[in-house]
């Protein structure tokens, strides 16, 4: 076994492709994942849910990443090597958006927020985060409308504002996949099984010296000639190593929790508009469809918040904000099931701090035989769930 890789989900699936179309063996490759077969942070849900009329329907929730970019690169390239191409839908991220703030219209918070946000990308110093531009730069009542009516802001609050900027630049079509996006995993491990790969399940590493022993969870040693650290964040935290650089390399990152709440209706609901953000307890909102809508897509220090308290009160406000604003009478009796994921490590930023040394020591690393994915390529570009761990290795 010459290549080891630690870790199961796309990351790592997409390295050990990577390898298979290099010219390497399947049986000189191996892979350790701590979790059961087939669980990962790609986590699409089915059930069958009771309409009003008593009909049985078939809902598809994603309750980890729910959507990608047609500019994501090293994900179309997989997808279209795991022979997926045929699941992909465009989605329309520009669809209606309607603006909860106190005392102003939602097209006058809508089109403030849009001002705001310009001034923000345009005016702010580059080399701060986006929280830190904000408030050089508006006033105090400003700063909070962009807040609160930013739906995604707790995932790119923290962000460096020039990355955040070429990120929005670049973020192309919004993509979702007929059936689910778990199709990704569940394909990628059987292209990889069918080519001789072997995958040991419930195989947590904990521990990795400097000359790359590895040591998993039953007492197993290996001492490959490449490693490929491909876990989360967290993961890759948790497993005892001692060497410096790679502790080093990890003190870059800042996790990031996130939160997914969906509430299915058993009659459809008369809102004209896909996405609802701003002034209520969940803070942004997206119409899955005329039935299925996720209340609650918060990140950071809010998603940690609703994860304690009662999951009633966040469906309650949004209950109570959705028929103040749209003139209905919803109850909690109209509700037909609800679904709820909370994610302590969904994904990972680098600290604005650490931005120009991430490469230079990831370079050392792999000059030691050691690639390392937990962490976002380059300086934090796309650092969404999935892009921004998928590395070439070339």
């Amino acid at each position: 076994m010459k290549h080891l890789i630690i870790g199961c989900g796309i990351s790592g699936i997409h390295i050990a492709i990577q390898l298979l179309d290099k010219g390497i063996n399947g049986e000189d490759i191996l892979i350790l994942e701590k979790s059961p077969y087939n669980y990962s942070k790609i986590f699409t849900i089915k059930d069958d849910v009771t309409r009003d009329n008593g009909n049985r329907e078939e809902i598809t929730l994603e309750l980890g990443p729910s959507v990608f970019h047609s500019k994501q690169k090293e994900l179309m390239r997989l997808i279209e090597r795991l022979n997926l191409l045929d699941t992909l839908v465009n989605v329309n991220p520009k669809e209606k958006a309607y603006f909860v703030y106190p005392k102003m219209t939602s097209d006058e918070a809508k089109n403030k927020w849009k001002e705001l946000k310009k001034i923000v990308l345009e005016e702010g110093d580059k080399e701060l985060t986006l929280k830190e531009a904000s408030k050089r730069i508006l006033n105090k009542e400003e700063y909070n409308l962009l807040k609160t009516c930013w739906g995604e802001w707790y995932e790119v609050c923290d962000c460096n504002l020039r990355i955040l900027k070429k990120s929005l630049e670049e973020e192309g079509d919004y993509i979702i996949m007929k059936g689910g996006l778990d199709q990704i995993i569940k394909t990628g491990i059987k292209f990889l099984e069918e080519r001789k790969v072997n995958i040991k399940f419930e195989h947590q590493v904990i521990n990795i010296t400097e000359d790359l022993i590895i040591t998993d969870i039953k007492g197993n040693t290996y001492n490959p000639e490449k490693l490929y650290i491909c876990t989360n964040y967290k993961g890759a935290k948790s497993i005892k190593n001692n060497i410096p650089l790679l502790k080093e390399y990890l003190s870059s990152g800042k996790s990031k929790q996130c939160t997914r709440f969906y509430v299915y209706f058993k009659k459809d609901i008369n809102i004209p508009y896909k996405f609802i953000m701003g002034k209520f307890l969940g803070k942004y909102s997206i119409k899955t469809s005329e039935r299925l809508w996720l209340i609650a897509y918060p990140d950071d220090v809010l998603s940690e918040y609703l994860n304690n308290i009662p999951k009633v009160n966040i469906i309650k406000d949004w209950l109570k904000m959705i028929n103040y604003n749209f003139d209905l009478k919803l109850k909690l009796k109209d509700i037909g099931g609800d679904y709820y994921m909370y994610w302590d490590d969904a994904y990972t930023i680098l600290k604005n701090n650490k931005l120009n040394q991430v490469q230079q020591i990831y370079n050392e690393l792999k000059n030691k035989g050691i690639i390392i994915t937990s962490l976002p390529k380059d300086k934090g570009e796309n650092s969404a769930w999935m892009e921004g761990h998928l590395f070439n290795i070339d």
